[in-house]
């Protein structure tokens, strides 16, 4: 049994990444934007944007820096939290694939319920 949801994500989510220089795109359900697909910075949020829009998704208030971090390395910030917490980058929490097919099944964006399935089923 074919998952439309998925196909159309997988087609939305290949042409909006490219054609890599090197090998072939894998694109998963546990596939995670920024860790796995090099999403980071503005071109996530213009990803999750265009995805929300593309769907009819309500992603009003996307929590983009809980799963986001920023375009380039902060060298500064990093050099200076080695020496104080306040200027450590938060731990990012993953996000897949799959967790923007089920809030397409959804129709919105509800990180709670969202996260706590992806948690269940060890993504």
């Amino acid at each position: 049994m074919t998952d439309e949801t998925w196909d159309k994500l997988e087609a939305f989510a290949r042409k909006e990444l490219g054609k890599p220089v090197f090998g072939r795109l894998t694109v998963t359900p546990t596939s995670r934007l920024e860790e796995d697909l090099g999403l980071t910075g503005v071109d996530a949020i213009e990803f999750i944007d265009k995805w929300a829009e593309t769907f009819g998704v309500q992603a009003q208030g996307f929590p983009y820096d809980r799963y986001f971090g920023p375009d380039g390395l902060d060298v500064v910030s990093s050099v200076l939290g080695i020496f104080s917490k306040r200027f450590r980058q938060s731990t990012l929490v993953p996000l897949t694939l799959g967790m923007l097919a089920d809030a397409m099944r959804f129709g919105r964006w509800d990180t709670e319920l969202l996260e706590a399935q992806a948690s269940q089923r060890g993504a």
